[in-house]
């Protein structure tokens, strides 16, 4: 049998009115009975009668969250954390993927606004985004902080520091022929991780072999793109790729060719990557501590915080597994 808001009340120690009052975000709660609701609400799985409280807050119990794709590692966590901090609140959530098309980002969006739920939490793709989300809507941006939303919180990482720091971690074990791959130019993300890319081998007085700097989205792509580089006349000694997916598709290619000389240092972790051999070196952008902080505003936004919309930076980290640390098998050759 489900559990009721009587129950609820009965375990938090409050009244049936105090448990009404959390559920609607009221600011007349004290804290510490906030977070006793809170608690009974998840140790119960409470599920507020969704029809009834539309009525009265003329929203339903949902969050709503767009991302790129479901099968991402990356957005697969924000996800989860998404997930866990609704259930905790009492809340629901919708999900909905815009599988990086630019003209259905609009439309999934606009789809979950016209559900009315009460805040969104958005992987913004392309300027179509901006129209399809009303300024009024609760909404934190999350990985990207996509064109013409300047009036939305976001969270991000400082993606081309992250690169930087890639970059310069290879040429430290003495790679000169350094390859990038990424998911596609189109997102922001990847466009900062190649400048990254290129800044920091110029700046080594390392030159950009074009041959060796491609995109492809999705693990497939990246593979049969990864494949086409490892066929050239002359190969990279080190491959830094910017996304977890296309880091998948080019270990499974390095291994598919039996390239165990070639390094390889992936732009955000994956599952298994600890497991595999050797291990990848990866630079960690934390989807768990981007989703928590997003979510942390989210609900400031739906309690009624009026601050001015602000971009929170979470830090990215470099971890050493052995992938990246191979040296290169051969002298990289002078290009004329």
């Amino acid at each position: 049998m489900s559990a009721t808001i009587h129950d609820v009340a009965k375990l938090a120690g409050v009244s049936i009115k105090t448990v009404s009052r959390v559920i609607n975000g009221e600011h007349s709660v004290a804290p510490g009975t906030v977070r006793l609701v809170r608690e009974a609400i998840a140790a119960l799985d409470y599920h507020p009668n969704q029809f009834a409280r539309s009525l009265r807050t003329g929203a339903s119990d949902t969050i709503g969250v767009v991302v790129d794709s479901l099968s991402d590692p990356f957005f697969a966590t924000i996800i989860s954390v998404a997930e866990r901090r609704a259930r905790a609140e009492g809340l629901d959530i919708l999900v909905a993927s815009t599988g990086a098309d630019v003209s259905r980002a609009p439309a999934q969006i606009a789809r979950l606004v016209r559900r009315r739920v009460r805040g969104l939490l958005v992987t913004p793709y392309g300027r179509e985004s901006a129209a399809a989300l009303p300024p009024d809507t609760a909404a934190v941006l999350i990985d990207r902080r996509g064109e013409g939303l300047e009036g939305f919180d976001s969270v991000t990482v400082d993606n081309e520091e992250g690169a930087r720091t890639a970059v310069r971690h290879l040429i430290a074990q003495g790679h000169r022929d350094i390859a990038f791959l990424g998911s596609s130019f189109s997102f922001e993300t990847v466009q900062a991780r190649a400048r990254g890319f290129r800044r920091t081998l110029e700046e080594a007085g390392i030159p950009v072999n074009e041959d060796w700097v491609a995109a492809a989205y999705g693990v497939g792509a990246a593979e049969a793109a990864a494949r086409r580089m490892l066929a050239l006349p002359r190969t990279p000694t080190a491959i830094f790729t910017a996304t977890p997916m296309t880091g998948q598709g080019t270990f499974a290619a390095l291994r598919e060719a039996g390239r165990s000389d070639i390094a390889l240092l992936v732009f955000g972790d994956f599952p298994m990557a600890d497991m595999l051999t050797p291990a990848i070196t990866v630079v960690d952008q934390d989807p768990t501590g981007q989703a928590e902080v997003a979510m942390d505003r989210l609900f400031a936004r739906i309690a009624g915080d009026e601050s001015a919309p602000a971009n929170q930076v979470v830090p990215t980290r470099l971890i050493v597994r052995g992938s990246a640390e191979l040296p290169p098998r051969r002298p990289a050759r002078r290009r004329p």
